[in-house]
């Protein structure tokens, strides 16, 4: 991750499956300000696919992707 990267919120969904990891992240954003970011950390394999895709639907910017050993990281600018 960038270090110029303002961290504003984290959720952690590890354990979690879908689509309860999915349902969790929209209502973190749901509150958040335009231009705030989300730090997502999951290990359910589904994720991969449906957080870029709610982002993409919703309009959010995914700066950032990344796969360690079966736990995802997403950085979400609402």
């Amino acid at each position: 991750m960038g270090t110029d990267i303002k961290i504003d919120n984290e959720l952690d969904v590890k354990g979690f499956v879908c689509p309860r990891p999915m349902v969790m992240t929209m209502n973190i954003l749901k509150k958040m300000e335009s231009g705030q970011t989300l730090k997502l950390i999951a290990n359910d394999s589904s994720t991969k696919h449906s957080i870029p895709a709610l982002c993409e639907r919703a309009g959010y910017k995914l700066i950032e992707e990344t796969d360690e050993g079966g736990e995802v990281t997403f950085i979400i600018q609402k």
